[in-house]
């Protein structure tokens, strides 16, 4: 008689099920049932949850295989159960069946034309965007590269030219999108994938938010380049003004839209957000926060003898370009609830959160050192500086983590802060002011050093 091993399971963290199979949650699902045990076969090929019902507090799981496009779907559910240890004990039971199986049973008969692969180059070499060539091709950015690989076999290309735009031209604004798209995942949301305007609509346990993404970007060829301030006053003009304009025109493309985003029946009553990333150049998404919140609120905080000194700004004016201050205050800026801005949202982010999950060489090394708001510790509120090993033991992190997200004072539907956790919250005060409501830990600016263990060479990583 021959015998046959049975399939071998461990449990899954969150994080590790969430890059895996996370963005197949379904938004109505997250409403009624909570996520508390994740599972997989060792050779990750069946995973499993176990869930609880929010309304009848009973029990249940849910078994997932993947499809012919390797997306993690459900093969196999139960609901109803007495207890967690009941239902555990029956989703065990029913992976190990499946794992036994041929892939065939995973198919969902549903899918169209074969796996994304979003590293299998589309075009010729020098026609790919550097940075896309460094992530593909080096072992330093494999756990940004596998971890990018399993999250896009989710990703739906409203478009139909997503792959080939982050292969090229494209690569910053797509990767900007893809940050939202594992953030808000990892928040616990669903994304309405029959909408393709704007680029998120998302329903959780929460309640819903729209998205749109949007991106300050280099100057198209044959264009005035940036300026390369070297003096305090060219850096003031830079960080006061140029900035700015490259921020307020990434924003008023999508308030000018036409028809209006806000318009359509998906929107009604769900607060709508505007979320924008600048990459008019090399780090320049360091200054994103400072410039950001100078425009959108319109109004600029100094010390003048130690002393907080606030002024209402006019407008930002840089050479021939200008643009109006005050966001908020534009004709038609009360349909945005708020923008949001996150200057760690870079490959390096991804490059962290994949080494956190798994993915990627585990010769990687990488150690982070920055600054971080001290306001939270009242007794020395002061900028504190850190520094962490990625690789070490007790490191965390979290996709939300460095979102700023900046909230209208006149928004016709308000954003309640507690769809977005984790995150930054300012609100502009009547006297100028600004509130935060910050994290235990939110970075001001953070640089990230990689190895490659064996190797000499260090490289570092800036980021703001």
């Amino acid at each position: 008689m021959t015998t046959v091993d049975l399939p071998q399971i461990c449990s899954l963290s969150k994080r590790r099920f969430d890059a895996l199979a996370g963005y197949t949650r379904q938004p109505f699902i997250l409403l009624f049932t909570e996520e508390i045990e994740w599972h997989a076969t060792t050779d990750e090929r069946v995973l499993g949850i176990v869930t609880q019902d929010r309304i009848d507090d009973d029990f249940g799981w849910v078994a997932l295989g993947r499809d012919k496009q390797l997306r993690f779907r459900a093969v196999a559910v139960n609901a109803s159960l007495p207890s967690a240890a009941a239902a555990r004990d029956q989703l065990l039971g029913r992976m190990r069946e499946l794992a036994l199986g041929p892939d065939s049973e995973f198919d969902q008969s549903d899918c169209e034309g074969p796996p994304i692969d979003f590293f299998d180059p589309l075009t010729t070499i020098d026609r790919l965007h550097p940075s896309y060539r460094l992530l593909a091709s080096q072992e330093r950015y494999s756990p940004a590269r596998d971890v990018i690989a399993a999250m896009m076999r989710f990703h739906e290309d409203a478009d139909g030219n997503f792959i080939e735009q982050f292969q090229t031209t494209g690569f910053d604004p797509r990767l900007w999108e893809l940050y939202l798209f594992a953030t808000f995942n990892e928040l616990g949301y669903g994304r309405d994938t029959t909408v393709a305007t704007p680029d998120f609509i998302l329903t959780g346990f929460l309640g819903r938010i729209a998205i749109e993404a949007t991106t300050a970007n280099a100057p198209a060829a044959g264009a005035l380049l940036p300026p390369n301030p070297n003096t305090p006053e060219e850096f003031r003009a830079y960080l006061q003004d140029y900035v700015p304009i490259k921020i307020a025109r990434a924003l008023k493309r999508k308030l000018n839209r036409r028809p209006p985003y806000w318009e359509t029946d998906e929107m009604r009553d769900v607060p709508f957000v505007l979320a924008v990333q600048d990459f008019h150049g090399p780090g320049t998404m360091r200054m994103v926060v400072p410039a950001t919140t100078e425009y959108v609120f319109g109004v600029r905080h100094s010390l003048d003898d130690g002393l907080l000194k606030i002024e209402r700004i006019v407008e930002h004016r840089f050479g021939q370009a200008n643009e109006p201050s005050g966001f908020f205050s534009l004709p038609g800026a009360e349909n945005i609830s708020a923008v949001i801005v996150n200057p760690q949202g870079t490959v390096t982010k991804f490059n962290r959160m994949g080494y956190l999950a798994g993915f990627g060489s585990k010769r990687v090394r990488m150690v982070r050192t920055g600054m971080r708001r001290g306001e939270v510790d009242a007794d020395d509120p002061m900028p504190k500086p850190f520094a962490q090993d990625v690789h070490g033991p007790g490191y965390n992190e979290t996709w939300v983590e460095g979102m700023v997200v900046f909230h209208n004072p006149t928004a016709r539907i308000p954003l309640d802060p507690e769809l977005i956790p984790g995150a930054n919250h300012e609100f502009l005060q009547q006297d100028g002011r600004i509130m935060s409501l910050l994290p235990d830990f939110h970075p001001y600016f953070s640089q990230t050093s990689i190895t490659v263990e064996g190797d000499d060479f260090r490289h570092p990583s800036e980021e703001p």
